[in-house]
């Protein structure tokens, strides 16, 4: 019995000698990881493929179920040190379809473009494509497309889908209550088809996009409008036509553009009959070099502050069928934490958010103007910030927006599923005992009365009034001249501007432009981002990255994350939005923007 427990203790102890040198090993080669080598002629790497995110999320568990590649913090920043780091010589952009909106595209254009004032050459790579990798691979001095391959120059469309039809055959009702005729959210819950209102809103959506893809191509390649229109209108659906049309430089394999890269390295060197290394960076890994080893990366502290996802109450999370959430407590955390740090001028608050809670939005909007007393906040939006996400943007000293960032949608809307239909189908009675007549006014078992209808209507409208008044106030306006603009419609960054919603157009570097002037620094003085959420420790970071991915294999083997990833997006996005009217039965109404459909 003893000789037993000691080789129990013996493999005890090499177990976990063997897991803490495997953890030792992991951390010295990360720890080498984070700390870039980059030589001379170097080029620069951007793989745009998979989802672009605007930053990862602190938590790892969230960062590996969302499964973002890339972040535009890590983009920017890159670019920038790039443009003045002498080792690189250029970027190579290899493009292949990437999942991000209009505005995030129109900030890596221009992040591009900044980036060629360098003189560095840029060269871009599609193996194949459709017109959003496009038009951003559009920003490079040339662009190769890979021979015999597949790509989409057909025009822009959207489908939405209406769920009423299929709740009912499950027999589930639905009680919606949206204020504002431009309120879709709640359509696709109550509707067969679409609203007027609705393809309102949706043909001026798409023809935005078109508009901007059309002066974009033709400006860039230099062809005549009416002929690219009468081509979309015929379709491309082969590299060989795009090539015909004068959409793409040339048709090249990857080992082709690879070996020009190389002459543009070292110029006639690269046929001397040697064999020259290409030396690349990842941008991911570019991004990990110190800002100040460039120059850059000292002066004045400005805070950066992301806001990104479904708007909640409570902590930020990860919710498989919602996707990333950004919560109220986690936000207000971070606002106060800049605010209390000395060395932090100012706030800068990027928003990529379709809105969420309305209680939760006025959270942090209140949390906003306790800061804007002892320094100024500006907004800069990034593909989304509607409904909530404009709520948490409107008293701030000022809202940036890219052109075709989707605003606005000043609306709510509740909704409560009547189960009482599916139950029965079912074979399930329910016996409710209650103190007052209304005490379960929020339940799925039965259908509201008609007074419990009235009640719910009119705290729907409260909350909207709410929001009306609070734009008002925030944009200087009168409350009819907001509602006259508001009533759940989305505008794009473009015409926002027009109508007073935002004040200027642009990305990041437009912000830090303003919110220096406010905070009195000097324009050209040099400034240097604080970001938050700040990264975790390191060890704690790879700890938790190690459990985290147990889990994801764990959880990609269960049925339920198969069937949701393999789901098209449209259909995610649709789910996505019933998931999030679950917080109504929380009491919390949302303030949500209508179902704006992927625009492909």
């Amino acid at each position: 019995m003893a000789i037993r427990r000691g080789w129990l203790v013996f493999f005890i102890i090499l177990g976990l000698f063997v897991f803490f040198g495997l953890i030792f090993i992991m951390g010295i080669r990360a720890a080498f990881e984070d700390k870039p080598v980059v030589k001379k002629d170097t080029v620069l790497r951007l793989d745009l493929g998979g989802l672009v995110t605007e930053h990862f999320p602190r938590s790892a568990f969230a960062r590996e179920m969302e499964g973002a590649r890339l972040q535009m913090h890590d983009i920017r920043k890159a670019l920038a040190m790039a443009k003045v780091d002498e080792r690189i010589r250029g970027l190579y952009l290899d493009v292949s379809n990437p999942d991000l909106g209009w505005g995030k595209a129109q900030e890596l254009r221009h992040l591009i473009h900044d980036f060629k004032e360098s003189g560095k050459f840029v060269t871009a790579f599609m193996q194949t494509c459709n017109e959003g990798s496009y038009y951003i691979a559009l920003s490079a001095d040339e662009l190769y497309l890979q021979p015999h391959s597949f790509v989409e120059f057909n025009g822009f469309a959207a489908e939405i889908p209406f769920l009423k039809g299929t709740f009912n055959k499950l027999g589930m009702e639905p009680q919606v209550e949206n204020i504002g005729k431009y309120k879709s959210a709640g359509d696709i819950l109550k509707r067969t088809s679409m609203s007027p209102a609705h393809r309102e809103v949706t043909e001026a959506l798409l023809n935005s996009h078109y508009e901007e893809f059309v002066q974009a191509v033709c400006g860039r390649r230099g062809l005549e409008r009416s002929e690219f229109e009468d081509v979309l209108r015929e379709g491309i659906y082969r590299s060989e036509g795009a090539l015909e049309h004068k959409l793409v430089d040339n048709l090249e394999y990857k080992t082709a553009v690879r070996n020009l890269l190389k002459e543009k390295v070292y110029g006639g060197e690269a046929t001397d009959g040697k064999d020259r290394e290409l030396r690349m960076i990842s941008v991911s890994r570019y991004a990990r070099v110190p800002a100040d080893e460039v120059g850059l990366g000292r002066g004045e502290k400005i805070a950066l502050i992301y806001a990104v996802g479904n708007i909640v109450s409570g902590q930020n999370d990860y919710n498989p069928l919602m996707g990333r959430n950004m919560g109220s407590s986690s936000i207000v955390s971070l606002l106060r934490e800049a605010k209390d740090n000395e060395d932090i001028k100012a706030v800068v608050l990027r928003v990529d958010s379709p809105g969420g809670s309305a209680l939760a939005s006025d959270v942090m909007w209140a949390e906003i103007e306790k800061v804007q007393e002892e320094k100024p906040v500006v907004i800069s939006m990034s593909d989304v910030a509607a409904s909530g996400g404009y709520w948490i943007s409107m008293g701030s000293d000022a809202i940036v927006a890219h052109p075709l960032t989707l605003t606005g949608s000043i609306g709510v809307v509740g909704a409560i599923f009547d189960l009482s239909g599916t139950y029965d189908k079912l074979g399930m009675n329910w016996e409710i005992v209650k103190t007052s007549e209304h005490a379960d006014m929020m339940t799925d078992k039965r259908p509201m009365t008609d007074e419990e209808w009235e009640t719910f209507r009119e705290n729907t409208r409260a909350i909207y009034e709410t929001f009306v008044q609070k734009v008002a106030d925030g944009r200087n306006k009168t409350r009819d001249a907001v509602h006259e603009i508001a009533q759940g419609r989305v505008w794009t960054g473009e015409q926002a501007l027009e109508i007073g919603l935002v004040d200027s157009l642009g990305g990041l570097d437009a912000a830090l432009t303003i919110v220096k002037r406010k905070a009195e620094i000097a324009a050209d003085a040099k400034t240097q981002w604080v970001v938050f959420p700040k990264p975790k420790g390191f060890f704690q970071s790879l700890m938790e990255r190690f459990n985290v991915r147990v889990v994801r294999h764990f959880a990609e083997k269960s049925q339920e994350w198969k069937i949701i990833q393999k789901l098209p997006k449209e259909t995610r996005k649709a789910l996505k939005q019933i998931a999030v009217t679950s917080l109504v039965s929380r009491g919390e109404f949302l303030a949500i923007e209508p179902y704006v459909p992927v625009i492909r």
